[in-house]
């Protein structure tokens, strides 16, 4: 069997495997040299792996060379690592030159290890990119939630109207109605205003807990009546 397919089978396989058969397809994956698929086969049975073979698991993600798919291999293990193996993970994170792969692994090993939360803000606002930046904070928000307001600056500053539209439906789709204020519900739809009207429409299905939260069911059906009226307008 080649790799890819290899690679696959052990992805489609991992939560279905008996506790005795995953030393072996930890052995599979180790066997695997094409980097993309050992890290992706490793990071789809990460989860699955007894604590006896967390370290041998981790040995292989430090082991890939290309940093991007060590870094994927890495999420997939942050998660599961005993607190004593924190120290390795954090040592193989803090040596990524990408300060997004390594923003990314410790969000998912914040998400375990509060310590880690600091040193995954400071990372994920030190990423020069600014859609990269926006959505590593994004990834904080469920423990950070003021980080949104950030993205938001950061989604309403960029000209270009197609990544600024992409930016805020992004930041949309991860909002949820419990961490949105209503001072911060105006400032959303103070920056949708400035999309086109193809672009705004796009955000409305994401919009609606929102919208009812703030307005109510009757708010909701209001809106998709005005959009409605619009669409026969513009016919």
């Amino acid at each position: 069997m080649d790799e890819p397919c290899r690679g696959d089978a052990l992805r489609a396989l991992a939560p279905h495997l008996p506790q005795v058969l995953l030393p072996k397809a930890l052995d599979c994956v180790i066997g695997i040299s094409n980097e993309l698929e050992r890290a992706y086969a490793l990071r789809a049975l990460a989860p699955h792996l007894p604590k006896t073979l967390l370290p041998q698991a981790l040995d292989c993600a430090r082991g890939i060379p290309d940093e991007y798919f060590r870094a994927q291999a890495l999420i997939g293990i942050a998660s599961h690592v005993p607190e004593t193996l924190l120290p390795q993970v954090l040592d193989c994170t803090r040596k990524m030159r990408s300060r997004y792969d390594r923003a990314l692994v410790l969000i998912k090993l914040a998400s375990h290890f509060p310590q880690v939360l600091p040193s995954a803000l400071n990372c994920a606002r030190g990423i020069s990119n600014q859609e990269d930046r926006a959505l590593a904070l994004l990834a904080l928000a469920p423990q950070v939630p003021n980080v949104l307001l950030e993205v938001l600056d950061f989604a309403r500053a960029m000209e270009s109207e197609s990544r600024r539209a992409q930016a805020l439906q992004h930041l949309i789709e991860n909002l949820t109605p419990s961490v949105v204020d209503f001072p911060f519900w105006q400032q959303i739809l103070y920056s949708l205003a400035t999309l086109t009207r193809p672009n705004f429409i796009k955000t409305l299905p994401q919009l609606a807990p929102l919208i009812t939260k703030f307005g109510g069911v009757e708010a909701l059906r209001e809106t998709v009546a005005a959009v409605e009226d619009v669409r026969r307008w513009w016919r």
